[in-house]
């Protein structure tokens, strides 16, 4: 039975939540049952992967293969589960979990009636199996579906609050990801004309022999890659849906759009350079230079665009834009701990920005107030909250004994590895900028005069969400462990791929 178990493990953890979300409009009327089905789901779900994970460490990184329909690669889709999938998908159901917790009683204000409610946990679902597949998908094509999937179940999300604002937010992101989805479906159609192959590895093979007879389309398709997926993890400047859309959308769909949807297009991104290209076209077409530029305007950029911010989503959502910058650094350095580093960030990252929305939106629910500058004092009404929102700045802007530090130490590392002194220079001063921005938020709500307003911490599960998210970024920080080791294995992986 563990054989079976173990033998169709990368497909189950991509499936299961996509079956609950099948079955669960069926239960829409009952808001409870549904809600309770989905902490379910989820708990499976991170069981799935807590043991794909302890596999993939038991086997010192060798990935496990399925070929769906019994179809071997090349002729058949084939998922490949590996240290690197292993880690996302870890990561994916565990906040998923954290946010099914904090939305537990308390999505109808936001979002309205059971019904929508019902369909907003659906997306939620079809959302996380989308990124499951993302990081286990050793099919170019495949990922072109997986990330549509993606771009619709978010939109939907953004258009779930019951605001004007919403449903515009939503439109400008499916306008902008539509057109990220044609430049990666182009990349992938020149792939597939001068290598006949989808399969990545298969197509890595080929291109290797046959690129110097078409040096132009192989540019042409990192081009159209760079941009598509730049635009769908919002890099400056094609970051200008992410501000509204994050912002608007309800709090449980912020914290999974910044903490898990972002970083699903950047792991494809990240497979595609160097499962198919490979680091030795990378270097021959000076791609880690463009992945440097974009990665510095986008840190600089998005610190800056925060610092002017008053109200506290938008903040955080620009924040988000500056973060994509750090994991770019890491995928331009081409080595070991430039690679894990941006790795651990993103894992990192994902739980921090879950953990900064969901206590921001738990803030301006209490409140009813959505400004920095009216949030003043909150921190003796709410002490739970913010405390957690307190931890994970305290992670994202780097301090030593948080998760966001061990990140930007391996980036560090890198950075003097490769010689390169700009993201060094970079990461620094954006890890300034983030206090500037960050710490001004805390000030406020600690020692600005408390307001006469009746206002307390949320609910016992949106209490449990935040104190775990918060535990998990300390814990992360201080005993990285097999995420480390993870990231490590997955960073050699990718390295040894020619």
């Amino acid at each position: 039975m563990m054989t079976v178990i173990t033998d169709n493990l990368p497909v189950f953890v991509v499936i299961a939540p996509l079956f609950v979300a099948f079955i669960l409009p069926t239960f829409a009327r009952r808001l409870r049952l549904v809600e309770g089905l989905v902490i379910i789901a989820n708990t499976l779900w991170i069981a799935g992967a807590a043991y794909l994970a302890s596999i993939v460490l038991s086997q010192n990184g060798i990935p496990i293969t399925y070929a769906l329909g019994g179809w071997q690669a090349p002729w058949g889709i084939e998922l490949k589960a590996g240290s690197l999938g292993a880690l996302f998908i870890l990561i994916i159901a565990g906040v998923s979990l954290m946010v099914s917790f904090f939305a537990r009683n308390n999505l109808t204000e936001e979002v309205g009636s059971y019904e929508r409610v019902a369909r907003f946990y659906v997306l939620i679902l079809l959302l996380g199996g989308a990124l499951a597949g993302m990081a286990v998908t050793n099919d170019l094509f495949n990922v072109y579906v997986l990330v549509e999937i993606a771009t619709l179940s978010c939109c939907g999300m953004v258009s779930a609050r019951k605001h004007a604002r919403a449903a515009e937010a939503a439109f400008t992101y499916l306008i902008l990801a539509t057109l990220g989805s044609i430049l990666v479906m182009g990349g992938i159609g020149f792939i597939y004309i001068i290598t006949g192959h989808l399969n990545m590895a298969f197509a890595s093979q080929e291109l290797g022999r046959v690129w110097q007879n078409s040096p132009h389309v192989v540019w042409m398709a990192f081009s159209f890659f760079l941009v598509g997926f730049g635009v769908k993890a919002a890099v400056f400047p094609l970051h200008v849906w992410l501000p509204d859309a994050h912002s608007t959308a309800p709090a449980p769909a912020s914290a999974i759009l910044s903490g898990l949807a972002v970083k699903g297009y950047l792991i494809c991104l990240l497979k595609i350079l160097y499962n198919v290209f490979g680091q030795t076209l990378m270097q021959q077409y000076a791609v880690q230079r463009i992945l440097v530029i974009v990665g510095t305007l986008t840190i600089m950029a998005g610190s800056i665009l925060a610092l002017t911010q008053d109200e506290l989503k938008r903040r955080l959502a620009f924040s988000t834009v500056a973060q994509v910058g750090y994991i770019f650094f890491g995928f331009s350095l081409i080595n070991t701990k430039g690679l894990s580093g941006a790795l651990f960030y993103l894992v990192s990252h994902a739980v921090i920005k879950s953990t900064l929305f969901l206590a921001a939106g738990a803030m301006i629910s209490a409140t009813g107030e959505g400004k920095i500058s009216g949030l003043a004092g909150i921190g003796r009404k709410m002490p739970i909250t913010v405390a957690a929102f307190t931890v994970a700045s305290l992670g994202l802007i780097g301090i030593p004994l948080f998760s966001g530090f061990i990140g930007k130490w391996y980036l560090l590392l890198g950075s003097m590895e490769a010689g390169s002194v700009i993201p060094a220079v970079v990461i620094i001063a954006g890890s300034v900028l983030c206090a500037a921005y960050l710490l001004p938020v805390i000030r406020v709500a600690y020692f600005e005069p408390t307001p006469e307003v009746d206002v307390k911490d949320p609910g016992l599960s949106q209490k449990v969400a935040l104190i775990v998210l918060a535990a998990a970024v300390v814990i992360l920080g201080i005993l990285p462990g097999p995420f480390m080791e993870l990231a490590n294995m997955a960073a050699t992986e990718l390295l040894v791929l020619k």
